[in-house]
């Protein structure tokens, strides 16, 4: 039915960050050419991915073992949602709703903003200021709501996992970076190959397999997870939803009342990119963060490194530095504060990537 569709192939023993490939779409199936394998559209589960949530991933087992391809450009995807069958893709109609209803919103929110943007240049020398006063003044317990809600939404789409080596050697991590927060921090995992880890209000981190796989060392899940945290405690998602939903929503959080812009708000939350002062924000203070947790701070800078290098002139890049702009300039400035606070008491931490791979594959959904 076509000439090949490109795509980025996640499977057992491929590289973490896909393997850059072509599959056919036939009548009743996907081929895979350079494996050999064929997939029945009734095997496939389709789900929303990445952060602008509007990325088509499919998902299936064979031999017990989990894949999942993704459209290598946004031309390829086109090509997928036009020759898969909805009804016979579990998943595909709820996923182009879901596309559907997002484009809706952002063009609401567009549109929005045009008609407000005289108005905006008037007041943006003080809206920073503004947006933060206001994000300052929502109860932690209207943010642990969103946080919530997102994350039922999210195991609507993907297993997360719990409990378990794995997640104990996280919480680990994370619990000693979160020493004296006013959030209650919840770890999670996921077996989602993609390289990537993400916080959502109220202090809910999820880590992705992928990233696990690409660290060499705790400390560099650390400097990802410090990042992260700084994410949760400098309330950068609950701005971006402030500023991205008006001024009327502002006053419900404020009030406490999320109920009345919960569901937009939360999804807006799962698809958003930060700013490149928030990303340098949550960088630097991160950074700062392993200092005072006494974790050697070099573990943020090779992370960083290894993806500039392994992605180097690729326009796929990994989801964890895909709104990572700049990347050369951030671990500049990552080595510059290194050198300028010392650390000769910080720690390299301990950890055993074998058995804590061995466990998650373990809880592969069957």
């Amino acid at each position: 039915m076509n000439n090949g569709v490109s795509i980025l192939l996640f499977g057992p023993e491929l590289p973490s960050a896909g393997e850059l490939t072509t599959c056919l779409i036939e009548q009743d199936r996907i081929y895979l050419p350079a494996y050999k394998q064929n997939v029945n559209f009734s095997e496939l589960e389709a789900r929303v991915g990445s952060f602008d949530h509007n990325q088509l991933q499919l998902f299936w087992q064979h031999q017990d073992q989990g894949w999942l391809l993704m459209p290598a450009n946004p031309d390829a995807q086109k090509t997928l949602v036009k020759l898969l069958p909805k009804k016979e893709v579990a998943g595909l109609g709820k996923w182009k709703r879901a596309t559907l209803g997002q484009s809706l919103v952002w063009k609401s929110i567009a549109y929005s903003l045009c008609s407000l943007a005289l108005l905006a240049v008037l007041v943006i020398w003080q809206y920073d200021t503004a947006v933060s006063w206001v994000a300052g003044r929502v109860p932690l317990a209207t943010e642990y709501k969103i946080g919530e809600s997102v994350l039922t939404s999210l195991k609507t789409q993907t297993s997360l996992i719990d409990k378990g080596v794995a997640v104990d050697a996280v919480k680990k991590i994370g619990d000693r970076l979160t020493n004296g927060s006013p959030y209650k921090y919840q770890w999670h995992l996921s077996n989602d190959p993609a390289i990537n880890a993400f916080a959502l209000p109220g202090g809910i981190v999820i880590v992705n397999k992928g990233l696990l796989e690409k660290a060499d060392s705790a400390n560099e899940v650390a400097g990802v997870l410090a990042h992260e945290i700084q994410h949760v405690e400098q309330r950068h998602a609950l701005k971006n939803m402030i500023t991205s939903s008006g001024i009327a929503a502002a006053v419900l959080l404020v009030l406490g009342d999320a109920n009345a812009v919960m569901m937009i708000m939360a999804h807006q939350v799962s698809a958003q990119y930060f700013s490149r002062q928030a990303e340098s924000d949550a960088d630097m203070k991160g950074i700062a963060l392993l200092n005072k947790s006494k974790i050697d701070t070099q573990g943020m800078v090779t992370f960083f490194k290894k993806m500039q290098e392994a992605f180097k002139g690729k326009a796929n890049g990994p989801e964890w530095m895909s709104s990572h702009p700049d990347t050369a300039n951030r671990i500049q400035a990552i080595e510059n504060y290194i050198k300028d606070h010392p650390c000769t008491d910080c720690d390299r931490l301990k950890w055993d990537k074998k058995v804590i791979l061995a466990s998650l594959e373990k809880k592969k959904p069957r």
